[in-house]
């Protein structure tokens, strides 16, 4: 199973389109700001399964974080900054090993990182799907009988 995952995307849906016309995932992971944006990039793609959350620029209801199982993988989707992301990965390595996950997927601090498990949990941050502060990106994972591939885009 492909998934796109996209972050800090802070209006620029068309981006996120575009990539998925041309990744053509399976699945789409939103680790919010802006909550709003992944709310119309479901709208744009219904059938598209998308787990949509909140960040620290949301202000409309929604999760903070998901557990979200795929094809025997389970992923920590959060946005971020309650975990403290720009202050080091502690936090998130925290809360993946606490929730038993395969994969944390965060954004928050708009820098890719792609960071295999070694004594926890696969730490991955798609970058900004907006490009603001740095160039636009996003990430994509592919879960195959439960084994993870990962890249930055």
């Amino acid at each position: 199973m492909k998934i796109a995952i996209f972050s800090d995307s802070h209006g620029q849906v068309g981006r996120m389109a575009a990539a998925v016309e041309r990744e053509r995932p399976d699945r789409v992971f939103f680790l919010g700001d802006n909550l709003r944006d992944g709310q119309a990039l479901a709208g744009r793609y219904p059938s598209l399964p998308m787990d949509v959350l909140r960040g620290n620029c949301d202000w409309e209801a929604g999760p903070d974080e998901l557990l979200v199982e795929v094809e025997g993988a389970r992923f920590l989707l959060v946005h971020g900054h309650l975990q403290r992301a720009k202050s080091g990965l502690d936090g998130l390595m925290a809360a993946g090993r606490q929730a038993g996950v395969d994969m944390v997927c965060f954004g928050h601090t708009h820098q890719g990182l792609n960071l295999p498990a070694g004594a926890g949990p696969w730490l991955f941050n798609p970058g900004t799907a907006g490009g603001v502060r740095e160039r636009p990106g996003y990430g994509v994972v592919e879960v195959e009988s439960g084994k993870l591939s990962a890249w930055l885009k």
